[in-house]
């Protein structure tokens, strides 16, 4: 099953994704909300093309929103002296501690002085 966005705005604008149930209007500035339609591959295949790329990118924009809002939520946590994990086999079982936090990564050590720079999104603790 697919998700299909049905968006109105009365000027007929592009719309963009504001939060998850919610799109704003680039031109009239009015925020909406989204109805969501179940839809199977028959009803996914008569839709056209422009339709099938206009759903892609109400996808793709929420895939990132999650995505942001995640990593966003990790580095609040996240402090510098505090013993983390890596999931990645190059670190596995392994017990590293925060030196520096970056805007999309993570400088971390190991006890014996080995130091590696992580992306946020890779570190749990």
């Amino acid at each position: 099953m697919v998700k299909q966005f049905i968006i109105n705005c009365k000027n007929n604008y592009e719309m963009s994704c504001l939060y998850q149930n919610y799109f704003v209007c680039l031109l009239c500035n009015k925020t909406i909300t989204i109805k969501i339609k179940d839809m199977n591959y028959s009803q996914l295949s008569k839709l056209s093309v422009e339709e099938l790329r206009n759903i892609n990118k109400l996808v793709v924009d929420l895939i990132k929103q999650k995505r942001t809002i995640q990593s966003l939520e990790k580095k609040v946590g996240l402090q510098v002296g505090m013993t983390v994990r890596v999931n990645h086999p190059k670190l596995a079982g392994k017990e590293l501690s925060v030196n520096k936090i970056n805007r999309t990564k993570a400088t971390l050590s190991v006890r014996s002085g080995a130091c590696y720079i992580v992306p946020i999104s890779l570190i749990e603790y």
